[in-house]
């Protein structure tokens, strides 16, 4: 190769090396994008959309993903953790009943802080194959994790009624899950996504004790009522 290949070939390499987005710009893009989603919608906000909110060109936005639905892919792992987190799921022992309360009101803050996925939630996972596999992984680890804390913590025996069995506890686990991420569309009906307060998204933790409530001896309840003043 002659030295003006060579030195050709050198200014290239650099100059490639320059144009290429930074590496921060993927967690930007995701952050972004959450905002974005949050605030107008997800069916109002496109990879242009985000790009200019970035201040960076469509082009650098592609280097990282391939559109709307690659991103929203790349934020389901981090729902995925904070619900683990919120749960408890990754601690040592499972939650007793003093701590029902405290992990329904930070699933409720998960749904509030991702509340464009939830709010949208039918429509995104029937749009992408890949992510309602992703989803229906995350659904039936977490249910069958609220399964072992209901069995462990042998509710109804306290109340000197038999014990629940897999099959009821199962049962009250799904209703859990239906209630904690389906309360924002029932708050849709009334109002837009806009007008959804945090208040009123994490007040669905209420409802996960009202279910709960039966199922627990008046000691645990009369504790886990003042937990929510």
């Amino acid at each position: 190769m002659s030295i003006s290949r060579l030195s050709n070939s050198r200014l290239s390499c650099r100059m490639g090396l320059k144009m290429r987005p930074k590496k921060g710009n993927k967690s930007k893009i995701i952050e972004a994008a959450i905002d974005l989603f949050n605030k107008d919608g997800v069916g109002n906000v496109g990879t242009n959309r985000i790009a200019a909110h970035l201040q960076i060109s469509p082009g650098n936005l592609y280097y990282h993903f391939r559109d709307k639905e690659d991103i929203i892919r790349a934020i389901f792992p981090e729902i995925s953790a904070a619900t683990e987190a919120a749960l408890m799921i990754n601690e040592p022992n499972l939650p007793g009943e003093a701590q029902l309360v405290a992990i329904a009101k930070n699933w409720m803050t998960v749904v509030w802080k991702y509340r464009f996925f939830y709010g949208n939630l039918v429509e995104l996972l029937r749009n992408d194959p890949e992510l309602r596999k992703l989803y229906g992984r995350r659904r039936e680890a977490t249910l069958h994790f609220i399964k072992s804390a209901l069995l462990a913590t042998r509710i109804r025996e306290k109340q000197g009624k038999s014990p629940l069995d897999g099959e009821s506890a199962m049962r009250l686990a799904i209703n859990i899950w239906i209630i904690a991420l389906n309360w924002i569309r029932y708050l849709q009906i009334d109002k837009s996504d806009a007008e959804i307060s945090e208040a009123e998204i994490t007040d669905g933790a209420h409802q996960i004790f009202a279910l709960l409530e039966p199922y627990l001896d008046e000691q645990a309840a009369v504790i886990l009522r003042e937990s929510f003043k």
